[in-house]
């Protein structure tokens, strides 16, 4: 699959969360517990929410995945112990769109970081995908929409060749 990449600017963003570090096998356990539990207390409590949910992938190791599912709202919201509000920092990111099911999404993770690469940056925090489409809208995975952000700074050399590029938005 071929994927196309665009470099954006993202302003800060309240969220409300849900992170934990789960085993690689529950994981999949843990999403489908964390997004309805999200959504549930968004509704419960009147909670705007202005954009698509998504996970951050903290980190991957042999303790398990340590990811933050959430959801962007339009300010303070009531939290409990397992849900938090919080607000992501303003970050340049590479944005591709992975279209398929998400146990394809590695050959867009691998297209990715050799695009940074290949473009004089870095990788300056954690990965995120957001979903615009997906099984809650009873889509099947052929048509699965998934965007990647990695959010990036400039090498402080960059790669030969590489173009000078300015983010979008």
């Amino acid at each position: 699959m071929a994927y196309g990449f665009t470099v954006h600017r993202i302003p800060e963003m309240p969220i409300l969360s849900i992170r934990d570090r789960v085993d690689e096998a529950a994981f999949p356990a843990f999403l489908g517990v964390a997004f309805p539990e999200l959504f549930a207390h968004v509704g419960a409590h009147e909670i705007v929410a202005t954009g698509h949910p998504f996970v951050i992938y903290h980190a991957f190791g042999p303790d398990g995945i340590d990811a933050e599912v959430g959801v962007p709202i339009a300010g303070p919201a009531a939290t409990t112990e397992r849900i938090r509000a919080h607000t992501l920092p303003a970050a340049t990111v590479v944005r591709t769109l992975h279209v398929g099911p998400y146990e394809t999404l590695s050959g867009a993770y691998d297209a990715l970081q050799q695009w940074i690469t290949d473009h004089g940056y870095l990788a300056a925090g954690p990965h995120r995908e957001r979903y615009l489409t997906g099984p809650d809208l009873e889509v099947p995975p052929a048509e699965y929409r998934t965007e990647l952000d990695l959010p990036v700074v400039a090498a402080a050399v960059p790669a030969e060749g590489a173009p000078e590029l300015h983010p979008v938005g």
